[in-house]
C-alpha cells in the first residue's frame, strides 16, 4: 500500500492510526500544523515538556474544548 506523505491526514484518520498503535500522540499532533502550534504555546505557557504525556493531555483537553 502506497502512502502519500504529502497528503495531510484528517484528524479522524490520525485518531484511527493512534488507536491502532501506528502513531503516538506526538506524531498525531505533528501531523496537524495548527494543533502543533497551539500545543507548542500551551507547553511554553505551562512550562511543560513536549512529550507523549503532555501531547495526550493536550489532545484530550482540545477534544473536550471542541465537543463542549
Amino acid at each position: 500500500m502506497h502512502m502519500d506523505k504529502n497528503k495531510e491526514k484528517s484528524y479522524e484518520e490520525l485518531i484511527q492510526l493512534k488507536e491502532e498503535g501506528k502513531i503516538g500522540w506526538r506524531e498525531l499532533i505533528r501531523q496537524q500544523p495548527e494543533m502543533e502550534n497551539d500545543y507548542y504555546h500551551w507547553c511554553v505557557e505551562n512550562d511543560l515538556d513536549m512529550n507523549e504525556e503532555t501531547a495526550e493531555a493536550f489532545v484530550t483537553l482540545t477534544e473536550e474544548h471542541v465537543t463542549a
